[in-house]
């Protein structure tokens, strides 16, 4: 692929997945000569982080994907930078970055669908992803599935799942190290979940199978990575069953690769939504063995009896037998772990890269002829 003009936006004001992919791409890009721009909220964590990655940052503000002031702000910022081709990362970006194309040149676009919420009983968004998008970008087969029951052709959709930074995990924090930073005794089985505070994302039904757990192997320890909406009402959940002594709910923290080498288990409990969750990858980068929910997306990153374990989502039952037998048989661990070192190669960032500017590269030629 040429060198290329590329505009990527992203409406997110935090920090989460599709932020950190955002950046992993554009800095990726910008490294094989491509020139990229990324457009962002001002103040945004992606706009703060990407500048002092030395990628450039434009601010636009919205108050909505309807703004009609941010849609002439990109359309005037589209004039001026003159991208080959615009990259949509959020559901939002698509609407402002659709309604910024009326009043500046038709560029090829692509759009990148991250959760695996359907579309088909809601026209608007299926009409988002096809009116002046030229390419989705599914981060699962899964999420490929959805889209083409949506109604939308699937040669338009390509899978690409997301990727993680695997120099971060190449020298990891000693481990004893880690333990004691986090309060916890050799003897401590550690079981460890990170993720946004969220209702969909099942850490109730991870309560409720500690709560089965505690009078069976007492040396049983869980730590909560992360912050939200469900915080109260998880802490409530723990200290009406008792469990305030055995979890830890440490809030956000941007040292993931710091904190994963302390547990013995990591735990993906989520209920539906999810897409290609880089956390699953990153605990796999750290040799850990994975209980997950058993849903669209994650079996694509887990596989049943090899880097771990699956488990029907929402079953508390069927998630705290999973934990007990990681807890019992320590030798499956290591080789779930081993296994799960070995499978996360193929979700590295060149893999992103690489597959991202070919699809970037076929509509670009296609213009052209």
């Amino acid at each position: 692929m040429r060198p290329s003009r590329l505009l990527h936006f992203n409406t997110e004001r935090g920090w989460r997945g599709g932020e950190v992919q955002t950046l992993l791409l554009s800095r990726g890009l910008m490294k094989r000569g491509h020139q990229c721009l990324v457009v962002a909220p001002p103040a945004s964590s992606l706009a703060t982080k990407a500048r002092e990655a030395g990628v450039p940052v434009e601010p636009v503000a919205s108050r909505g994907e309807f703004d009609l002031a941010a849609a002439v702000a990109l359309a005037r910022l589209r004039r001026r930078f003159r991208p080959d081709l615009i990259h949509y990362h959020t559901s939002h970006a698509i609407t402002l970055g659709t309604l910024s194309s009326v009043a500046s040149a038709r560029i090829p676009a692509v759009a990148s669908r991250r959760v695996s919420f359907s579309l088909s009983r809601n026209p608007l968004a299926t009409w988002k992803y096809t009116h002046r998008v030229d390419r989705i970008i599914a981060v699962s087969e899964g999420i490929r599935n959805l889209l083409t029951s949506a109604g939308i052709p699937r040669e338009r959709i390509a899978v690409i799942h997301s990727a993680i930074d695997l120099d971060r995990f190449q020298h990891l924090r000693d481990r004893q190290e880690a333990r004691r930073s986090l309060g916890y005794a050799p003897q401590d089985f550690v079981v460890g979940c990170v993720g946004h505070l969220a209702e969909h994302k099942g850490h109730s039904v991870l309560v409720e199978a500690a709560g089965l757990l505690s009078v069976q192997h007492g040396s049983l320890k869980y730590l909560l990575v992360g912050r939200g909406e469900r915080e109260q009402m998880l802490r409530r959940q723990i200290q009406a069953l008792g469990l305030e002594s055995v979890f830890q709910l440490m809030g956000f923290s941007e040292d993931v690769a710091g904190i994963l080498p302390a547990l013995d288990l990591f735990v993906f409990p989520s209920l539906s939504g999810e897409g290609s969750p880089a956390v699953l990858k990153e605990a796999m980068a750290c040799g850990l063995p994975v209980v997950a929910s058993e849903i669209s997306g994650v079996e694509e990153v887990i596989h049943h009896g090899r880097e771990g374990l699956l488990v029907p989502p929402g079953d508390a039952s069927a998630l705290s037998a999973a934990i007990l037998r990681f807890a019992s048989d320590r030798s499956l661990g290591i080789q779930c772990g081993r296994l799960g070192r070995e499978a996360v190669r193929r979700f590295g960032v060149d893999q992103l890269i690489d597959r991202t500017e070919s699809l970037y590269g076929d509509l670009l030629e296609d213009r052209l002829v």
